[in-house]
């Protein structure tokens, strides 16, 4: 299987109790979560991942260029205008 493109999500959420725990951070602490998914030429979707990173430990870095396909903009759940 060749991964042909995948999606990532970027948003920030409170930790819960099993990643307080795991993360050794409050309940309730900011955490930056990535969601990815990649998939085949044919849509099939072939890996997913779902990580949750402490406050000050990650930075993500995005590129963009005007030969690449257009940005889409999303609202997140609960976000007006949805």
């Amino acid at each position: 299987m060749v991964a042909h493109y995948g999606e990532h999500l970027i948003d920030a959420l409170a930790a819960g109790s099993e990643d307080a725990r795991l993360l050794r951070v409050r309940r309730g602490s900011p955490l930056l979560r990535q969601r990815y998914l990649t998939y085949t030429a044919a849509g099939r979707p072939i890996e997913w991942t779902d990580d949750r990173y402490r406050a000050g430990t990650v930075a993500f870095s995005v590129s963009n260029s005007a030969a690449a396909a257009p940005l889409e903009r999303h609202a997140g759940p609960g976000v007006a205008g949805r």
